[in-house]
């Protein structure tokens, strides 16, 4: 079994496994990777490598995309939306201009933003195995403590 063999076996059995927010999260670590490779190859003067990985990368922004639930996700879906709108933008311009350096941005966005949601899914699974409460600790501070959904909030300057 070859490497890549092997990391797509991996991969393919922790997709089986994972939560909807885990599955957001790989999807993020996908086009993050696509993105550093699509500028690898632009640095490289490799077009066919170039184009080969953004359009990946912008069919996994299409899943992300397909993934929001506009009707119960309200303004945080359509500021998601918007977020993978302004990537898609961002890799096209850098295609145009064929920038690396635009890409290396977006990676460091979606890095950001992939990290809330491993803080979102990290909360969801300490709720689901609540570790047991010692007498020492404030009950009232804990129940007034703020979900992590609400937490999860970024914006993007257009």
């Amino acid at each position: 079994m070859t490497n890549n063999t092997a990391s797509l076996e991996y991969r393919r059995a922790a997709t089986q496994q994972a939560s909807v927010v885990g599955l957001v999260i790989a999807l993020h670590d996908t086009l993050m990777g696509d993105i550093r490779r699509a500028a690898e190859a632009i640095d490289k003067g490799d077009i066919q490598g170039r184009c080969d990985q953004l359009v990946h990368a912008f069919k996994v922004l299409q899943q992300l995309e397909a993934m929001l639930d506009m009707d119960k996700g309200g303004i945080t879906a359509n500021q998601v939306k918007r977020f993978y709108a302004h990537i898609r933008g961002q890799m096209l311009l850098a295609q145009f201009k064929l920038s690396s350096a635009i890409l290396h941005q977006q990676i460091q966005i979606v890095l950001e933003v992939r990290e809330a949601w491993q803080q979102l899914d990290s909360s969801t699974m300490e709720r689901r195995n609540p570790a047991p409460l010692s007498s020492t600790v404030d009950q009232a501070a804990t129940e007034r403590a703020e979900p992590a959904e609400a937490r999860l909030s970024f914006s993007c300057s257009f």
